[in-house]
């Protein structure tokens, strides 16, 4: 018995339009008018028998249980026509039933799938940009406190903000307010590609504070998990949908990211 999924290049749970396009491909290839071969012909008509049996649902379905059962169907085993004219029956062993507006998202997946890709590939680079940024060792910079002010809610002090002489406040923790006074020098740690404040270290006491509110404080974890889907986006190809959902989060985080890290800066 022949296999007509084998003939055209596909699974036996190829959707309608992939066995549409494995034909298209085939009979272009083995088509008289552009191949001139002896084999060409008999190959192009076997094409033909093939994409007849399983362009059509009913046949399909019959050939379907052939393949498994190895027995042809009897007369009295057709399947009655179903209620709905737009189903169409799926082969056996296949466990998703898959609707004709999924179908259409998913060719619209492909269609956008490339695209796509190179938003994660440019997610990818940005994420390891930043690795090498948090991991290299830190520019430190010596300022002097122009003023401190403490910041306060309905439960007491919550943090404290720090203006240095360059102009900049950087907002500390509540536990550092002891540590620094007007006029102290001050050591600023920012890292060496994107300048991003790290932490202050007092001079007087020796201790240093880490800067929670940014991208390398309390939201570093959203350029990690920004850094694991960039690359399963890129290398985890695992299926069309898979791949453009990815990339969608990739676009979702990438513009997260970047508000955070323009509110460290």
């Amino acid at each position: 018995m022949k296999n007509y999924y084998f003939i055209l290049g596909v699974n036996i749970y190829a959707r309608d339009a992939d066995i549409k396009r494995a034909y298209r491909k085939l009979a272009l290839q083995y088509h008289p008018d552009r191949n001139s071969s002896a084999e060409a012909e008999s190959l192009i008509k076997e094409i033909n028998e093939a994409y007849e049996a399983l362009s059509d649902p009913h046949r399909k379905l019959l050939y379907d249980q052939m393949l498994v059962t190895g027995e042809m169907p009897t007369a009295e085993e057709p399947p009655r026509p179903h209620r709905d004219p737009r189903y169409r029956p799926k082969p056996p062993g296949y466990v998703f039933k898959t609707k004709s507006q999924r179908r259409e998202i998913l060719d619209l997946m492909e269609r956008y799938l490339p695209a796509v890709l190179i938003i994660s590939r440019i997610t990818l680079v940005i994420g390891i940009i930043l690795l090498i940024d948090f991991v290299l060792p830190v520019k430190r910079t010596k300022e002097k406190v122009v003023n401190l002010i403490g910041i306060y809610n309905r439960y007491g002090l919550s943090g404290v903000e720090l203006r240095a002489s360059d102009g900049r406040v950087y907002k500390l923790g509540k536990l550092s307010i002891n540590n620094f006074s007007k006029n102290d020098y001050i050591t600023v740690c920012t890292s060496p590609l994107l300048f991003i404040p790290k932490r202050v270290e007092s001079e007087p006491s020796g201790q240093h504070f880490r800067i929670p509110v940014s991208i390398y404080g309390n939201f570093i974890f959203f350029p990690a998990i920004w850094l694991i889907t960039s690359l399963l986006g890129v290398f985890y190809e695992r299926g069309v949908e898979f791949q453009f959902n990815l990339g969608v989060v990739n676009l979702l985080l990438t513009i997260f990211n970047l508000l955070i890290f323009l509110f460290s800066k």
